[in-house]
């Protein structure tokens, strides 16, 4: 096996996207992903195509739904001792919680039942859309050097990092190299981070560009917590945040160079979507780069960031 560590963040070179003909279809692309030597943080920018779009009522952590076939959106049971993850997410696509999600657990015909929904929406009427997650094994990293891939993933409360190991064949292993983890799962805007030590290589990413907002949690605790925009082919011109971020966070812009030092420092204020440099002086514009990742800490609780879409900025 070779070895990178993979945290959450990468340098774009390359993005091709394809419009369809009609403006109710995705809008689907590619982008080549230039990781230097050194350690790379990279937001994978793209989703799944949708398996489901609709609307329904909220019922505790149901919602109700049509035309599904009972179990098709439930959990992996690989049945080898590795973990299960959740195949699909349930994001809500218009309101308050735009761009929020949630795994996924179980569904029959009429209903979905998922994880975490808020309980201010029970009773109300939700539009959503379904897709089958992002996973390890999504990733083309088929020009990855020879040697052991570390790809760690954070945004964790609970656990530093997880581990995961590449095998120049192709597959992702737990990080005692003991289990196949191909299914596990990488959440829209969030990162992973690569450490190279094989020399200059590229890692390539494919789907659809999120015509909507995307919301990713950031948790006190966390070790680190590495966020994006859903931008796979440019610049994002950050003028402020989507919606209100915890107090007192501190947001670091990390660099596409290798070595993992941070290039900007942003800081936020209670209740407010307006970005500061580390001297607290407001920012008229900050350019994040195209699946650059920034690592976000020192917040006061857990909360949300939320980012635009770049279809719709």
């Amino acid at each position: 096996m070779k070895k990178i560590n993979l945290l959450i963040g990468t340098f774009l070179t390359t993005v091709a996207l394809s419009h369809a003909v009609d403006s109710y279809s995705d809008v689907v692309g590619y982008s080549k992903v230039s990781i230097p030597v050194g350690t790379r943080a990279v937001v994978p920018g793209f989703v799944k195509t949708a398996a489901f779009t609709g609307s329904g009522v909220v019922s505790g952590q149901s919602v109700g739904s049509s035309g599904l076939v009972a179990n098709a959106l439930n959990p992996t049971q690989v049945g080898t001792g590795a973990p299960d993850f959740p195949t699909h997410y349930l994001e809500i696509t218009a309101g308050a919680y735009e761009g929020y999600s949630f795994d996924v657990s179980s569904n029959t015909g009429t209903s979905v039942t998922v994880a975490g929904l808020p309980s201010n929406l029970n009773g109300t009427t939700i539009s959503y859309v379904i897709r089958r997650h992002l996973t390890l094994g999504d990733i083309d990293a088929s020009g990855l050097p020879d040697g052991n891939v570390v790809l760690n993933v954070f945004n964790n409360p609970n656990v530093a990092a997880t581990t995961f190991l590449y095998d120049a064949g192709g597959n992702w292993y737990d990080g005692s190299g003991s289990f196949l983890m191909n299914h596990a799962v990488i959440y829209p805007g969030t990162g992973i981070s690569l450490n190279n030590t094989g020399g200059a290589c590229q890692i390539n990413f494919t789907g659809v560009v999120k015509s909507t907002k995307t919301a990713i949690p950031v948790y006190r605790l966390a070790a680190q917590n590495l966020v994006g925009p859903m931008n796979p082919s440019t610049n994002t011109t950050l003028t402020q945040w989507a919606a209100p971020l915890p107090a007192d966070t501190v947001a670091n812009v990390l660099t596409t160079a290798g070595d993992n030092n941070v290039s900007l420092t942003l800081l936020t204020d209670t209740g407010s979507t307006i970005l500061y440099d580390g001297g607290g002086n407001p920012l008229a514009s900050t350019l994040i780069q195209g699946q650059n990742a920034l690592s976000m800490s020192a917040m006061s609780q857990d909360g949300y960031v939320v980012f635009n879409s770049p279809l719709n900025p």
